[in-house]
């Protein structure tokens, strides 16, 4: 603290007479201090290094402390996206910071540690705005850019989850000066950061690094099946054994020439972007991940929130849409025999016919998957929920007359100012959907607070079965019945 009271004396002397000491939102890290800004409710300091660039000689090793510096370091613009396909154009290797957002004048509030999703292939943690669920819930956030795709995952040691596990110490190290308590600390994400998320309760490196975790729309088994991105696509694992990794590693360093890692440091980033989608998957069976996540989630004693959107795959087939393919009801029965076999198509067809939605085949083959894959989800102990809000918005913008549903993502403007997306407050919610957002914040936060959702006022949140989360509607719901598990456990 004396360092930080003497560069508040020198910024003292440097600010005009209006202004006073306490108007500065400065904090002081164990590398240095920043400067945040006051914004509505909240204070936010952003693009805090929380590791080394991992450029140069540290590009595919494992994240290093940071380097210190002298002064005051401005923390009012997020760092870059981390580097990932050609598409995003603020993308960078040098990208291991993090956001803090606060409630003024915080003090041992809890913590909330946000991972994106993006399928550990994209995305940036800064697109999520948590301004709403920091007032709200009175809790301290913080999102945080990890490395991506070959970047963060080459090697076994699954540098993109150390990233992870960097940005976790540097909250145990420092969140304390930004008014948050380091002895409670939930770490949450969705799609691929909920994954990430689930492989870090099993990593070894995380162990003591977050007491609570919620996972939305992503777990320790996941899986694409076949056929589901693109249509012809084959299954693939978020997670897969080191001796694969190794075949795909080697297989890339050839088709750019290189014999060993070092060579592949010094390669452009144009000359590994053809490559770039090889590594989309993390690495078990090494000292950074010992075992498979779905077998290590199972020893799992840390308080755990979880569940999934009642469209999840709409998302998918609305996608296909856009891109220019909308599958039409002649094509549908084949599209699920190639997918599930003949022998159980016509079953699926039948129980899932397209004129059950409209006569929109894209809308049926999207429910196949979601309910299938809803099947067959190995249920954790905790508390599940079901976002259904059927007019939530979608991730992405899709055809206006697709009925896209409680789809993938469609959740996150629930908590989140998320970019590119309508906020809750604009006119493209009702004061119905706006009422849920507020119990998500609610129950998100009671969570992160005490381990329990419940809390004074709201629907109750049963421990055993799901609740469905739905405007108007916040009650207990038979997973199983609604995703007609009976069907797809006999087929």
């Amino acid at each position: 603290m004396k360092k930080i009271a003497s560069l508040l004396l020198t910024a003292a002397l440097t600010v005009p007479a209006c202004a006073s000491v306490s108007d500065l939102l400065i904090a002081d890290t164990k590398a240095g201090a920043v400067e945040g800004v006051r914004d509505d409710a909240v204070t936010r300091y952003r693009g805090i290094p929380y590791a080394a660039p991992p450029v140069g000689d540290r590009r595919f090793s494992p994240p290093q402390p940071p380097a210190a510096w002298d002064g005051v370091r401005s923390a009012k613009k997020s760092g870059p996206a981390c580097a990932q396909g050609p598409a995003r154009k603020d993308a960078a290797e040098d990208c291991l910071y993090l956001d803090v957002t606060a409630p003024p004048k915080a003090k041992d509030r809890p913590v909330m540690v946000w991972l994106h999703g993006g399928g550990f292939s994209e995305g940036a943690g800064f697109d999520y705005d948590p301004a709403r669920l920091v007032a709200q819930g009175d809790v301290v956030v913080v999102t945080v850019e990890f490395r991506l795709g070959l970047y963060g995952f080459l090697t076994g040691d699954n540098n993109g989850f150390q990233d992870q596990q960097a940005a976790l110490r540097w909250v145990r190290d420092n969140i304390r000066e930004f008014g948050g308590d380091p002895g409670n600390v939930t770490l949450f994400g969705e799609s691929g950061g909920a994954i990430g998320a689930c492989a870090q309760l099993g990593a070894p490196g995380a162990r003591g690094l977050f007491h609570r975790a919620i996972l939305q729309s992503g777990n320790c088994d996941a899986a694409l099946p076949k056929n589901y991105t693109p249509t012809g696509s084959a299954p693939f694992r978020f997670f897969r054994p080191a001796a694969e990794t190794a075949k795909v590693r080697e297989a890339a360093m050839k088709a750019v020439g290189c014999d060993d890692l070092d060579c592949l440091r010094r390669q452009p980033v144009d000359k590994l972007r053809k490559q770039y989608d090889k590594f989309g998957a993390a690495t078990y069976g090494t000292p950074a991940l010992p075992e498979d996540p779905a077998v290590a989630v199972e020893k799992n004693h840390i308080p755990l929130l979880y569940g999934w959107n009642q469209h999840e795959s709409r998302l998918v087939s609305g996608i296909f849409a856009v891109a220019g393919w909308r599958m039409t009801a002649q094509e549908y029965p084949g599209l699920i025999a190639d997918a599930f076999g003949a022998d159980e198509a016509a079953a699926i067809v039948r129980e899932y016919p397209p004129s059950r939605y409209g006569g929109d085949a894209a809308v049926a083959w999207g429910d196949v998957f979601t309910d299938t894959a809803s099947c067959g989800q190995r249920p954790l102990p905790g508390y599940r929920y079901e976002f259904a809000d059927e007019n939530a918005q979608p991730f992405v913008d899709l055809p206006p007359d697709f009925e896209a549903g409680a789809s993938h993502a469609s959740e996150l403007p629930n908590l989140f100012e998320v970019a590119g997306r309508k906020p809750i407050t604009s006119d493209r919610y009702t004061d119905a959907q706006r009422a849920l957002a507020d119990r998500m914040i609610g129950y998100w936060t009671a969570f992160a607070r005490t381990g329990d959702p419940n809390h004074e006022g709201a629907p109750v949140w049963p421990e055993e079965g799901a609740l469905q989360l739905k405007p108007n509607a916040i009650e207990p719901v038979d997973v199983a019945k609604l995703h007609r598990c009976d069907f797809w456990n006999t087929l």
